[in-house]
C-alpha cells in the first residue's frame, strides 16, 4: 500500500477503496510487489497513476490479462480519470464506455470513428 499513497488520509482511503474494487486480496496489499502477478502490477499501477493526479494516461488495452470482474472497475476508474487517455484497445465495451473520441488505424492511416 506504501508504494500507491502518500502519507494523506484521502489517499489512503482511495487506495484502500480501487485496491478492494480491484479485487486485490490482504496478501496481495501487504505483501511484496515482486511478488504479484503481472495483471495485479498492472492494476497497482493504474491505482498509483490515478491517485498520482496525472494528467496524461498512455495505455495499451488496459482491460487485457485482469480478471473480468475487475473490468468495470477499471472502466470505471478511467471513466472518471479526469485527465486525458490516450489507448490502444480492442475492448469494445471499455472504448464505448471510457473514450470520448475513437480515431481507428489502418491502411490508410487514421480516421475519426462516427
Amino acid at each position: 500500500m506504501d508504494f500507491i499513497t502518500s502519507k494523506q488520509k484521502e489517499d489512503t482511503t482511495l487506495a484502500r477503496k480501487y485496491s478492494a474494487n480491484m479485487n486485490f486480496t490482504k496478501n496481495e496489499v501487504a505483501g511484496k510487489i515482486e511478488d504479484l502477478s503481472n495483471g495485479t502490477k498492472a492494476k497497482l499501477i493504474l491505482i498509483k497513476l490515478v491517485l498520482d493526479h496525472c494528467n496524461v494516461l498512455i495505455l495499451d488495452e488496459p482491460t487485457r490479462n485482469v480478471s473480468p470482474l475487475t473490468n468495470p472497475v477499471i472502466r470505471k476508474v478511467l471513466r472518471e480519470f479526469g485527465g486525458t487517455i490516450i489507448s490502444v484497445s480492442h475492448d469494445r465495451k471499455y472504448i464505448e464506455e471510457v473514450m470520448d473520441e475513437v480515431y481507428i488505424l489502418n491502411e490508410n492511416g487514421f480516421s475519426k470513428e462516427k
